[in-house]
């Protein structure tokens, strides 16, 4: 379990990726090993990140495959912080894939709950962007209810909402009442929110209102690019854009 201050510099906050994936999830690219991912990072000035590789299937070895990222990583002899962790699962109200042997494992538990475009994951009854917004907020409560998670990924995006050609139908749904309304429940469960870096530029009127209600509510920000190759490592090539946007 990893828990973070409270922190609103951006300057501050891009010393961390807290979300950066190896080839042992499928997307990421053949260069993301460990010692080029902690290499890129330390020439980057990043002091902590996060190995998160998708948990997706109850046959990954997670727990195996992060103790060999460990032995990859520490044989750098970098100064910096690795944490071992995972993105794993909220894929429907009160449905879950993990294991209580690996939460327990793991130093930081990235939980996903708008990953649609999987197959097993549940949908709504009501397609609509109202629909899916009732959905998630049920999701995100029932996970806060069950203190698995230390982070929401990419909180809130439609990306992978197929249906909709515009992927800020869904944003746009949310009101600023119900967004501090689960942010303040997610604050309360003491878990962290991601300031997911390609999120946010991708939906950028939502990201301001997300990033200003977030601070007005008082939760955790955690910084993370969803690092799929090593340009995507460093997180001090967004500072400008995402202080211009968000600030």
């Amino acid at each position: 379990m990893y828990k973070t201050e409270r922190i609103y510099d951006l300057e501050l906050l891009a010393r961390q990726n807290l979300h950066i994936h190896t080839t042992y999830s499928p997307c990421a690219k053949p260069e993301m090993i460990a010692r080029e991912i902690v290499n890129t990072a330390v020439r980057d000035h990043i002091r902590i990140i996060a190995l998160t590789d998708h948990y997706n299937s109850k046959d990954f070895r997670i727990l195996d495959t992060n103790l060999a990222l460990k032995e990859q990583a520490e044989a750098c002899g970098a100064d910096i912080q690795v944490l071992y962790a995972a993105e794993l699962s909220a894929y429907g109200v009160g449905k879950f894939l993990d294991a209580p042997e690996i939460n327990e494992a793991l130093d930081y538990r990235l939980y996903a709950y708008n990953h649609y475009h999987l197959d097993y994951w549940e949908h709504p009854e009501d397609k609509s962007p109202r629909g899916y917004v009732r959905h998630a907020l049920e999701v995100l409560e029932s996970l806060f209810a069950t203190n698995r998670a230390d982070c929401i990924a990419h909180p809130f995006i439609g990306r992978f909402i197929r249906c909709f050609d515009d992927k800020t139908l869904v944003t746009r749904e949310i009101i600023d009442n119900e967004l501090g309304d689960i942010l303040e429940k997610g604050k309360r469960a003491q878990v962290a929110w991601e300031l997911n870096v390609p999120a946010i530029f991708a939906d950028p009127e939502f990201s301001k209102r997300y990033w200003r209600i977030g601070q007005e509510v008082g939760v955790t920000f955690n910084m993370g690019t969803d690092a799929h190759q090593l340009a995507a490592v460093g997180t001090s090539q967004h500072l400008d854009r995402l202080k211009r946007l968000l600030q």
